[in-house]
């Protein structure tokens, strides 16, 4: 099947009216109130209800619930949860003046390749896909098998995405209405949805709206002595490690939020060869760079899924670069605890020269992590 021929080629101007009405509609501010508290997958949810059931914007987009929900939905949501549709298939077989894109909302759960390659090629390749696996219980990192986050990072059709808060999760939502049925940009959006709040204070808007872009600064240290960074639930072990090099080391640290690495990435690779190609032409410079700038401090990335999915920045990284994942640990299927994070903070710093190596083995009998 030619999935070219599944979907319009270019957005129509009835395709950017119904985008423009469901950015009106999450711009609001009792949106996000609702997602300012909410973890990615409840903020994901008061989304999807809040536009099924809006008279300007239930028709302005498709909502697809695949997932079948989690146990522990209040029976007063249930009713409201259940709005939707089960397939995105009719989407593309639409006749006549109706035949016009518009924005798809996928919600499924599916912890192998497999069960999000049907649900990316029902879509055309094409819209906001979350999955909500996350929310069961597993024996793998993130409750997906371990080839989902690799084959992520390599479909060049989509972008994945692990938001830490509703907040961020509503951010991107935003981003991404606008980058594929306004500016008509190409592909799909994966998000990963977890349900714990976690400990991730609430960021500046200004501040997480850079959230599309892979990574934006949650906390600032003044003469912060390393940079930690962390993605989607492993963020909120992350603020706590740098709470306790900051109360027990007397150890300053900036916080990094980064629910794409493998934007950040992208971005990244294309600046490079861009610069390359261009050699006479002012260079350019990667959100990523611009970010962390070119202070020396070591920077050290977290994420749920396996090790290699934050060590791909780290060629883009011009300080010493440490990366911490699932299969990082001796302990399988974990993400990195605050602990751990902070022993690898004091063994990148005494690397380097800036304190006594002796600190970071005080650091694992201290928090009997040996």
């Amino acid at each position: 099947m030619n999935l070219e021929r599944l979907r319009p080629p270019t957005a129509t101007p009835q395709t950017r009216m119904a985008a423009a009405a469901c950015l009106e509609k999450l711009a609001t501010q009792d949106m996000e109130r609702a997602c300012l508290t909410a973890s990615p997958y409840r903020a994901l949810q008061a989304i999807a209800q809040d536009l099924a059931q809006d008279d300007k914007t239930h028709s302005k987009m498709w909502i697809v619930r695949a997932s079948p929900g989690q146990a522990s939905v209040p029976a007063s949501d249930k009713t409201d949860m259940d709005t939707g549709n089960i397939s995105a298939w009719p989407l593309w077989f639409r006749d006549g003046p109706e035949h016009f894109e518009i924005p798809l909302l996928y919600l499924l759960r599916s912890e192998s390749v497999a069960g999000l390659r049907a649900a990316i090629y029902e879509a055309a390749e094409r819209g906001i896909v979350c999955n909500d696996a996350e929310i069961t219980t597993s024996r793998w990192p993130k409750s997906v098998q371990p080839a989902v986050p690799l084959w992520l990072a390599n479909s060049l059709n989509g972008i994945p995405y692990d938001p830490a808060s509703g907040q961020e999760a509503l951010a991107i939502m935003r981003s991404a209405l606008q980058a594929m049925y306004v500016d008509d940009e190409p592909g799909f959006l994966y998000m990963t949805l977890h349900d714990d709040t976690g400990k991730v204070p609430a960021s500046r808007q200004a501040d997480v709206q850079e959230a599309y872009k892979g990574m934006y600064q949650l906390l600032a240290a003044p003469d912060s002595a390393i940079r930690l960074l962390g993605a989607g639930q492993a963020l909120g072990n992350v603020v706590e490690a740098a709470r306790l090099l900051r109360e027990d080391w007397n150890i300053s640290s900036e916080v990094w939020s980064c629910p794409s690495y493998t934007r950040l990435t992208r971005e990244a690779q294309e600046v490079e060869r861009w610069n390359m190609l261009h050699p006479l032409s002012k260079k350019k410079t990667a959100h990523l760079q611009n970010c962390l700038g070119s202070t020396p401090s070591p920077v050290l990335a977290v994420t749920g899924y396996g090790q290699y999915i934050a060590e791909q920045i780290g060629g883009f990284v011009s300080a010493r670069f440490v990366a911490l994942g699932a299969d990082s640990l001796p302990e399988a299927s974990r993400f990195p605890s605050a602990p751990w994070i902070v022993a690898a903070a004091l063994k990148a710093l005494g690397d380097e020269g800036l304190l006594p190596m002796r600190q970071a083995t005080e650091a694992l009998k201290r928090y009997a992590l040996v």
